[in-house]
């Protein structure tokens, strides 16, 4: 039986400029909403106001149509609302924390630690304290708590082959991987 079977990976290696162009590019697309999703959310959005504004009109007050009434205008908000390309200050602070340091990484059956190079403490996740697996053609991501990011470099994986690795995750965290085209 080789590593992989006995659940251990580990990854070795530095975060560059294009590893974390990549979580940039990730993360902005992540927040992105669909055309057909826009289309939806106004259709329905509209619909709904013209609905329940007619109802409040016609019929007096009602506490549960003003509600209904807030859900559809926020539902038009939301389609018409065209977010910049800049991302928040998540992805500063992973810049500012992250590039050009060192980062070692082992996943086992305990879970995913990170150390950083220069930081006293690390991180350790175990598997159902991640809530998402992303990967994009470069690096692989696991999500914890809202903002925080375990980037991984898919060239850097050792311990078994992607195949492998993907799947392990994947068994382990009881969530499949979600990849994006950047």
């Amino acid at each position: 039986m080789g590593e992989a079977s006995k659940g251990f990976y580990h990854a070795d290696f530095t975060y560059t400029e294009d590893v974390l162009s990549d979580f940039e590019a990730l993360y902005l697309k992540k927040k992105e909403i669909s055309p057909a999703m826009r289309i939806a959310l106004g259709a329905l959005g509209l619909v709904g106001a013209g609905y329940f504004g007619w109802s409040l009109y016609a019929g007096g007050f009602h506490f549960t149509y003003v509600g209904y009434l807030l859900i559809c205008s926020i539902m038009l908000v939301v389609a018409l609302h065209r977010p910049g390309k800049r991302p928040d200050d998540s992805v500063q602070k992973y810049r500012k924390y992250y590039l050009g340091k060192g980062a070692a990484v082992r996943i086992d059956d305990a879970g995913v630690e990170l150390k950083i190079e220069g930081q006293k403490n690390y991180a350790r996740s175990k598997f159902k304290e991640i809530y998402g697996l992303y990967d994009t053609d470069r690096c692989y991501y696991f999500v914890i708590k809202g903002k925080a990011y375990y980037i991984l470099p898919k060239a850097s994986v050792e311990g078994g082959t992607p195949e492998e690795f993907k799947k392990y995750m994947e068994k382990k965290c009881a969530k499949h991987f979600l990849h994006y085209e950047l």
